[in-house]
Formats: structure tokens, C-alpha cells, sequence
């Protein structure tokens, strides 16, 4: 072969490729001890599939296993031919076949995780790339109130408008992740977020997110706020912290202090939806917490657990001196009891779907 081939797939959690060099043919796959590459998974038979050289192409053979091999998510019968970039399906595993022109900087690497991405994502690279160039996004924003009602501020909603890809930023950020674009769509989102934002003359408090991989680089991250804050000087901005990038209290001091001096907000988002931090609020204390809709929706009933657990935790944020916000309210029932509580702001359907900015 001109060419080195090989398989490449991201294992999620894990920032390093696996890859399955091609440059000696044929190879067999499973999970049996006299395969040439052992991947050691129920979903596999132990003699899965063979990739062989024929005529100038790379066949993939399945071995009548079990669960099937797939190229770009169709199930093949017997054996057909694979070009680079296409999507190989092992199992419950997905490879992309790459040759050695397709090596490129690490910012650039295909990355593929295992049962987190929607089909035909690796399919989308050419999509993801015109829409992040030609930043065909939009922003949608949700009201937050107080507890008699008034707006107190918006978050903000980044939505995709490529006409062949989704509007969800979801799908969008999956895509994004399996082609390491996640962190470059991120400020995407935010840079027209706030440019939108301002044009529609929005003067209450802006909550706006980010990518929880964005805290693991705070010098990055800051000097990317440092320079919105400055095209953008009258918006009054909140910034959103996932309660599972909160894994460094130093960091996160050091972005508390930054934002502090960059007159930025701190809120800690989706607070409960894990396992709750409470160091993180001594020593890197926000100006908000929201809690989870997993703790807001069904604490309608003041019997029960679940109100007994929102009464509590919010009585030790408050008595810490920061704000708290419920959100994901979508019951009148749950709207009360969390006034009854004392919350002090509100999210969620019951108060306003999102909406596009005007």
C-alpha cells in the first residue's frame, strides 16, 4: 500500500487516540486470545472481523459475528470495501479509518467516543467547520425572575443555523467533541451571544455558559473573557460554571478573582446534579447557586424528601451568603414551594421557554 492506514477511536474520558495500524495485512479483530488486535468487550464475538488488502482496497470482512460490523452505521453483509473517513463499527465501538495524509495538529484530530454521538457524526466535520467559520449560530434567551414574578435576568442559549445540522447545541457540542472543536464552539456561542445581546439593548443580568473543559485551561479562558468584556462593557454578565469543572479549588479561586476584576459574576450551575461540592463554596464562593432541576421538580410536596433536602441545602448556600436559583420550574406547585423555601430567583418553563433575542 502507497498509503499508512490505520483505525482511530477516542475512548470517552480519555484524551488519548487508540489507533489499529494497517501497514501489514490481513489483521483479524475480537475479543479472542489468536486475534491480531484483542478488544476486550462482550459486544464483540472472539473472532469479529477480518481487514484485509485486495486490489488496490481495504476490505472489512465480518467473521458471521454476533452483533454485526457496520461502515458509516449500515450493517454489512459478508465483506465491503472501506476509504478513509469512513465510520467502522466494531460492537458497541466506532472507528474512523484514516491514512497518514489525515494526520494533522492535535487541535485538528478526529476524535471518536464510544456510544455518545449521534450517527453519522464523523460524517458532519465539513458542516461543523462551515458553520464555526461562517458562525451560522444564534442566540435564544430564558427569562429568570424574582419571586414576585419580575425579570431579573436571561440566560443565554447558543442555537445552530447551518441549514444540514441540528438547531440543538447538544448534537452540535457532540459533534464539536468527536472533532476536539468543543472549546472553539463554546466561544462561538458566547461571542454572538453577548454581540447579540447588546444589539437588542438587554440591560438585566446575562447568564451565559461554557464548556467544562474551558476551566482546565483559566489563562485561556480569562484572556478570552478579558477581551469580551472589553468589546462589550455595558452588559451585565454572570458566567456559569458546571458543577463538574469544578474540580480544581485553585483554578477556580483564580477565576473567581479574575472575574471579580473583570466585573463578571460567578454562578455554579446544575449544583446537586452530582455530588455537591460544599469546599468549593468556602473557598471559591459564588454570587449564585442553582440548584438542579433534579432537586426542583416534584418538591411540590412539603412532606416530602426531596423538599426537606432544597429547604436544607438552600438554608446553608443563603447562610453563606449567596444567592440561590431554582432551575428547571415547570409546576405552579413546584414554583411554590420553592418560594415557600426562599429561593431567590427562578428558571424554567413555568416562568418562559426560551425565545429568540430581539
Amino acid at each position: 500500500m502507497d498509503n499508512s492506514y490505520y483505525l482511530e477511536c477516542c475512548i470517552a474520558g480519555s484524551d488519548i487516540p487508540q489507533r489499529i495500524l494497517l501497514n501489514t495485512l490481513p489483521i483479524t479483530i475480537g475479543r479472542g486470545s489468536d486475534c491480531s488486535v484483542i478488544i476486550n468487550t462482550s459486544a464483540l464475538s472472539r473472532r469479529h472481523a477480518c481487514i484485509e488488502y485486495n486490489h488496490s482496497e481495504i476490505i472489512l470482512r465480518d467473521l458471521n459475528s454476533t452483533n454485526g460490523c457496520f461502515i458509516n452505521h449500515q450493517r454489512i453483509a459478508g465483506h465491503s470495501a472501506i476509504k478513509p473517513g469512513d465510520v467502522v463499527h466494531f460492537g458497541d465501538i466506532e472507528y474512523c479509518l484514516k491514512d497518514d495524509q489525515d494526520i494533522v495538529d492535535d487541535d485538528e484530530r478526529t476524535r471518536i467516543q464510544m456510544q455518545t454521538l449521534p450517527k453519522h457524526f464523523s460524517l458532519k466535520r465539513k458542516e461543523l467547520s462551515e458553520l464555526i467559520d461562517q458562525q451560522l449560530v444564534t442566540t435564544f434567551q430564558q427569562v429568570i425572575t424574582l419571586g414576585n414574578g419580575d425579570v431579573y435576568g436571561h440566560e443565554l442559549l447558543g442555537r445552530g443555523e447551518h441549514p444540514t445540522l441540528g438547531s440543538s447545541p447538544f448534537e452540535l457540542f457532540q459533534i464539536a467533541q468527536s472533532l476536539n472543536k468543543h472549546v472553539e464552539l463554546s466561544r462561538l456561542f458566547r461571542q454572538r451571544g453577548f454581540a447579540q445581546a447588546e444589539l437588542a439593548g438587554m440591560n438585566k443580568p446575562l447568564f451565559f455558559n461554557s464548556h467544562p473543559e474551558e476551566c482546565h485551561n483559566p489563562d485561556m479562558l480569562l484572556l478570552e473573557l478579558t477581551r469580551l468584556r472589553k468589546l462589550h462593557p455595558g452588559l451585565q454578565l454572570m458566567f456559569e460554571v458546571h458543577e463538574a469543572a469544578v474540580t480544581d479549588i485553585g483554578a477556580m479561586t483564580e477565576i473567581r478573582n479574575e472575574l471579580n476584576a473583570l466585573d463578571i459574576g460567578l454562578a455554579y450551575d446544575d449544583f446537586g446534579s452530582g455530588q455537591a461540592r460544599l469546599r468549593e463554596l468556602a473557598e471559591a464562593p459564588p454570587d449564585i447557586v442553582k440548584f438542579d432541576i433534579s432537586l426542583v421538580r416534584g418538591v411540590g410536596d412539603p412532606q416530602s424528601p426531596r423538599y426537606k433536602l432544597l429547604l436544607s441545602l438552600n438554608k446553608l448556600v443563603q447562610e453563606m451568603g449567596i444567592a440561590t436559583l431554582a432551575e428547571g420550574v415547570e409546576s405552579e406547585d413546584d414554583a411554590l414551594a420553592c418560594k415557600e423555601i426562599g429561593v431567590n430567583y427562578f428558571q424554567g418553563y413555568f416562568y418562559g421557554r426560551p425565545a429568540p433575542i430581539h
